[in-house]
């Protein structure tokens, strides 16, 4: 009872220290009544801000309803006072460029064999771009597989606007999305320019196509140096939404974002997983918004710096038509010229790595292939081996399957040497019985007799890991090639339709629960790779020693390996069909070499003899290396277990 009273009256001191703390530091009633006064205060100012942001328009409402009122004006009076404000308005802020800052919004059109490039007139902006030769899903038709042509750039909220810093202007910067642009087309190049008071000075956007995917793009301040403050820069906004148009939303989300170049940094990018920001301080090179296959990309060319960014991916609700908004804030450095000409190139297409790469300054690498090692064997191992197929054989399915083959090929000695060593595990599994009946008790002791085994036979008991490892990268390295690789865009093969996205047998559509844990169609590539997986795991358990590790703990991991396919089942599902086919191709591959490796290739009779043979023969030699420390570690393992048994 003694022990509950102090616990209790320690608790008491507690609670009082606690009550006495917060009424010692509770605001007095004057402090509340200050702290509401300033937060009425604060609220107070922002109202009285918005007030006054609202002045103007206050104003100009209260003019049109007293000039609309006033019965002594003819309607003709009144629409030219009316136009008259309206000038006044225009004039307050755009200043100089007040002309260009009403007009009719029209389209104008450049064009080559690989694209159709639409302008607005309006901000004298590319509106939407055709890229000839690709299709699209239609997202908007009842039908999953219904295309049209493939249209990029096409969204109403996209922005591509300049702000011009300019003296006298109560809007303070000018942006180009509020002037009309006068088209002049010469040839193949197209001139939007933006008129001042003066013809002779404007604001020009200059566009050039070219053969390909490329265009030379200039814009030009012409004699408006003087109007233009010296200490303000100038920007660019780039904002583009990407709507789907693939077949796989989520590789297309998952692939999509801001790629950079900075001048002295490698090449990086914004996070693509989730929504993320990159603020640059040093100069870039090019800024590229990419979509899985496609990509807007704008460079600086000689002259020309953008001296830093702010780029930013926003991911949008799964529900929504787009996938994700993509943002650029580029800031320029400022000509000081009369004639202020800044340079650049365009790239609007396709992820086509021949093209990019022709392009240089490392934007080959905007094409998701994977990073460090990985990335490696996709660009410079996988891709070029495909294109070599590729010029002998149509099919791109077959391609997959001559390619897994080969890689098979390249394994097998490793695969061989594995299979090796199963038979000759197999060959000793009586001696291994035995040792473990004599050793039952003695876990270490076991370990050290049965590397002794091993040793005495010739076996390698990490035989069997080696050719897994050599495939884990190659596996790693497809799983990023087929999704990124253009290439197989929209090829089909067998009962799939596109290589790039998920094949499915059965679209049953979206149900609670199911569709999260499972998706709303069935993979056949990767059911029939589920199902090699079980004849595989069954032909192997059929030699697989029970009795090791107990026997009941051999069991379970005999029955738990047939949880792996299962769950990969479900992995699986929505992953593109290439890579579940190279799967399921790799896979009867491996238990074709398996049996014939096994029943054909290895003499059992000659394997045992050798063995034998090799165990007459075995003379211990002193360990070194990895092998002293483990069988000294084996030493002081069954000494502490002896020490164990003599205490008890």
């Amino acid at each position: 009872m003694k022990s509950n009273n102090s616990n209790f009256t320690g608790i008491m001191l507690l609670v009082l220290l606690f009550l006495t703390y917060n009424i010692l530091t509770a605001p007095t009633k004057e402090e509340l009544e200050a702290k509401k006064r300033a937060e009425d205060a604060k609220i107070a100012e922002q109202l009285l801000r918005d007030s006054l942001d609202n002045i103007p328009n206050k104003i100009e409402k209260l003019r049109l309803d007293s000039l609309k009122s006033n019965s002594s004006l003819t309607a003709e009076q009144k629409d030219s006072i009316e136009q008259s404000w309206k000038t006044e308005k225009l004039n307050s802020s755009f200043g100089i460029f007040t002309p260009s800052a009403s007009g009719k919004d029209g389209e104008v059109i450049l064009e080559n064999e690989k694209l159709r490039i639409t302008f607005n007139k309006k901000g004298g902006r590319i509106a939407k771009v055709e890229v000839k030769g690709f299709m699209q899903y239609n997202q908007a038709t009842v039908d999953p597989y219904d295309k049209e042509p493939l249209v990029l750039m096409d969204d109403s909220r996209n922005k591509f606007e300049y702000y011009i810093p300019l003296n006298n202007s109560s809007k303070g910067d000018i942006s180009t999305a509020d002037l009309y642009f006068e088209p002049i087309i010469d040839g193949q190049t197209l001139s939007m320019r933006a008129y001042t008071t003066d013809k002779n000075k404007y604001v020009e956007q200059k566009y050039t196509i070219k053969d390909g995917y490329q265009l030379d793009y200039q814009f030009i301040l012409e004699g408006i140096n003087d109007n233009m403050p010296r200490d303000k820069k100038l920007k660019l906004k780039w904002d583009t939404y990407l709507k789907k148009i693939e077949k796989n939303p989520y590789y297309e989300k998952s692939m999509s974002t801001v790629y950079f170049k900075s001048k002295e940094e490698d090449f990086s990018y914004c996070n693509c997983q989730t929504s993320a920001t990159e603020k640059l301080e040093n100069p870039v090179d090019w800024v590229s918004q990419s979509q899985q296959f496609f990509n807007t990309s704008i460079f600086s060319k000689d002259g020309t710096t953008f001296t830093n960014a702010i780029l930013s991916t926003k991911v949008l609700d799964e529900k929504e038509a787009h996938l994700k908004e993509l943002y650029s804030l580029i800031e320029f450095e400022t000509k000081d010229q009369n004639s202020a000409v800044y340079d650049m190139q365009l790239y609007i297409g396709p992820n086509d790595y021949t093209e990019l790469v022709a392009i240089g300054n490392d934007f080959e690498r905007i094409i998701p292939f994977g990073w460090s090692i990985f990335g490696f064997i996709s660009r410079s191992i996988i891709r070029p081996l495909f294109n070599f197929f590729a010029l002998f054989i149509s099919s791109y399915g077959l391609i997959i399957i001559l390619l897994t083959f080969l890689i098979r090929l390249v394994l097998f000695p490793l695969q061989y040497k594995m299979l090796v060593n199963g038979v000759k595990m197999s060959v000793i599994k009586p001696e291994m019985e035995a040792m473990r009946k004599k050793h039952k008790d003695d876990q270490a002791g076991m370990q050290a007799a049965q590397m002794k085994m091993y040793q005495e036979y010739g076996l390698n008991p990490l035989g069997g890991c080696l050719p897994m490892l050599l495939t884990m990268p190659i596996w790693i390295a497809l799983y990023r090639f087929f999704p990124a690789s253009i290439d197989f865009r929209q090829k089909s093969f067998l009962w799939a339709d596109d290589l790039v996205s998920y094949d499915s047998i059965l679209d049953f559509g979206q149900y609670p629960i199911l569709y999260n844990i499972y998706g709303d169609h069935v993979s056949l590539f990767t059911l029939l790779w589920m199902i090699s997986m079980f004849a595989f795991l069954w032909y192997n358990g059929k030699n697989m020693d029970m009795s090791a590790g107990g026997g009941a703990n051999m069991k379970m991991m005999k029955y738990m390996q047939y949880s792996f396919p299962i769950l990969f089942f479900f992995a699986l599902n929505s992953w593109a069909a290439g890579l579940t086919a190279y799967m399921l191709f790799s896979n009867l591959l491996n238990i074709l070499q398996t049996y014939v490796t096994k029943n054909i290739l290895i003499d059992k009779d000659k394997l045992r003899f050798e063995m034998m043979e090799n165990k007459k023969n075995y003379k211990e030699k002193p360990k070194t290396g990895f092998m002293a420390k483990y069988q000294e570690l084996l030493k002081e393992q069954q000494e502490m277990e002896r020490r164990k048994k003599g205490k008890k």
